[in-house]
């Protein structure tokens, strides 16, 4: 009986691929490459969780305070408004010169009339001596710089606070809210930004530097 099993294993899958009889030879190196493969696979695992199981120290850089950045963008905000504001100076100041440059005097439409001989005219021109209409040019207002800093809208409430020039910094304006002696008015405040009317025109301002 042992001899049959013993006949039995040696013609079986295990034994011939054992042997490596025939086309089994094969399949033999192909299952050495197989499980050497699989070993190598498994130590380099082993080495990949070793690795990760060590304690690497972390650096991490220093990390400015909130009040450090909050300081540097006010400087910035500063800085940005100051450099606004001798900008707009001298645009004013070469504007004048460039309009006092192109005056022709002696032209009989540009003649200062006398007291006198002005009539009150309509569309925006006065009659001089002899009937001719000379048109009467009103200088633009140009509005201030202003710059939103933050809103702040909660349900029908809503305000935010501005930088005006020639009115102040830091102003917290609602609906309404007059300024220049009543040449400019906040007409609308919303989430993305404010709406003033100056002289007549929209501007609209939206909140960041």
């Amino acid at each position: 009986m042992t001899a049959m099993i013993d006949d039995f294993n040696n013609e079986g899958f295990t034994g011939r691929l054992v042997r490596a009889e025939g086309g089994y030879k094969l399949l033999l190196i192909i299952v050495i490459l197989m499980l050497l493969a699989g070993t190598g696979w498994s130590g380099y695992q082993f080495k990949q969780f070793v690795d990760l199981s060590q304690e690497e120290p972390i650096t991490l850089p220093p990390v400015k305070g909130q009040s450090e950045k909050d300081s540097e963008r006010l400087d910035t905000l500063i800085g940005d408004f100051r450099g606004a504001v001798d900008t707009r100076a001298r645009s004013l100041t070469l504007a004048s010169a460039v309009i006092e440059a192109s005056r022709q005097p002696f032209m009989a439409t540009q003649k200062a009339p006398e007291p006198g001989e002005l009539a009150a005219g309509s569309g925006g021109q006065v009659t001089v001596e002899g009937g001719e209409a000379v048109p009467t040019f009103v200088r633009e207002k140009i509005p201030p710089i202003m710059f939103v800093r933050a809103i702040m809208v909660a349900g029908n409430q809503s305000m935010a606070i501005m930088d005006i020039e020639g009115v102040g910094n830091g102003i917290i304006v609602k609906n309404g809210y007059r300024f220049a002696n009543g040449a400019g008015r906040v007409i609308r405040i919303r989430p993305d930004k404010v709406t003033v009317n100056w002289s007549g025109k929209t501007v609209d301002v939206a909140p960041g530097l």
